[in-house]
């Protein structure tokens, strides 16, 4: 796809270069907005400005609107088909109108690509899965992925997650997870998919993207995710951390044996059953020790010398005015 098509196709329509800049990006990333994001984009005081463009998409009916519980607050659906023919998606996703917290996500990880809209961001699995196949050596089974039961078959889908990637101009891969609920849940389940991946490249960010509700839980894993894969997966950790997971995968419990066991000393000091420790322990299940040396040590290593960065990212908007009074578009 190319982009500067994409906007000369949406100023030919009568929209400025700015307007067509923001719908283009809207149709590739989130397909729903806020008028807040078009003032950013733009660079340009909320106002008269940012209230006409989304007056002008109402008439032209490039867009549908959420009822929020604020009176004056609204989510915009992008939905013009011609907008989609446009940037190459006709039939996109994005086009349906989605329930209201995916369109809350949504929204929000919109912020996060507004906040460095130089990177590339990739959205779709497929613009994933081209990036990689054309810029990286990286085997499909070190891909991020998540197997889908249908029936007996049981569909392998590449990049399943729905948060974009951004690559930076030195080559660096910022990977984005976002917590809306569970945060320890989702970062573990995110660090779980994302280890064998992140074992295979040069540099990267993992950004976990923190609504400003779940700021202190947000912060307190992503600390413990950094200090759990921080460590140098050999000798005396490596054997203890194989007593724990041989314990734990014959059924018992290693947090409960006592603290005379040296090893369950260790463990509890070293907090094994933290949610790094249990993203790898999977990994550990299916390629039993070869999983030290190719990933978790890969991953520790480039952790110790700052080529791999986990670090949070809180957003400074608030969503919970966006709630709706009615579950529709």
């Amino acid at each position: 796809m190319n982009l500067d098509e994409a906007i000369a196709t949406i100023i030919s329509r009568g929209f400025t270069e700015r307007q067509a800049g923001f719908l283009v990006l809207v149709a590739r990333h989130s397909g729903v907005c806020v008028m807040r994001q078009y003032s950013a984009f733009a660079g340009v005081v909320f106002g008269h400005t940012t209230r006409r463009f989304f007056t002008k998409l109402e008439r032209l009916g490039w867009v549908s609107t959420y009822n929020c519980a604020r009176k004056r607050a609204r989510i915009y659906h992008v939905r013009h088909r011609e907008l989609y023919e446009a940037v190459g998606d006709a039939e996109s996703r994005l086009r349906r109108p989605p329930i209201v917290p995916r369109a809350l996500e949504r929204i929000m990880l919109l912020d996060v690509i507004l906040k460095e809209p130089d990177l590339v961001w990739l959205t779709s699995s497929e613009e994933k899965m081209r990036h990689v196949s054309a810029f990286t050596a990286i085997p499909k089974d070190s891909l991020p992925q998540m197997r889908t039961p249908q029936g007996s078959y049981e569909p392998v889908r590449y990049f399943p997650d729905q948060a974009p990637i951004g690559i930076h101009p030195d080559g660096r891969w910022i990977l984005v997870c976002l917590v809306t609920q569970d945060a320890k849940r989702e970062l573990r389940t995110f660090l779980e998919r994302h280890l064998m991946f992140l074992a295979a490249l040069p540099t990267w960010t993992i950004r976990v993207v923190i609504p400003a509700h779940m700021t202190a839980h947000g912060m307190r894993f992503v600390d413990e995710a950094r200090r759990n894969l921080r460590w140098r997966f050999d000798g005396q950790f490596r054997d203890d951390l194989r007593w724990y997971f041989e314990t734990r995968r014959a059924g018992g419990n290693p947090d409960a044996v006592s603290d005379d066991d040296e090893r369950a000393h260790r463990a509890r000091l070293r907090r094994f059953s933290g949610l790094g420790f249990s993203a790898l322990y999977p990994h550990w299940v299916a390629k039993g020790d070869d999983v030290f040396p190719t990933v978790a040590a890969l991953v520790g290593d480039a952790l110790f010398r700052e080529v791999g960065v986990i670090e949070p990212l809180v957003l400074p908007h608030a969503y919970s005015h966006l709630a709706p009074l009615v579950g529709v578009a």
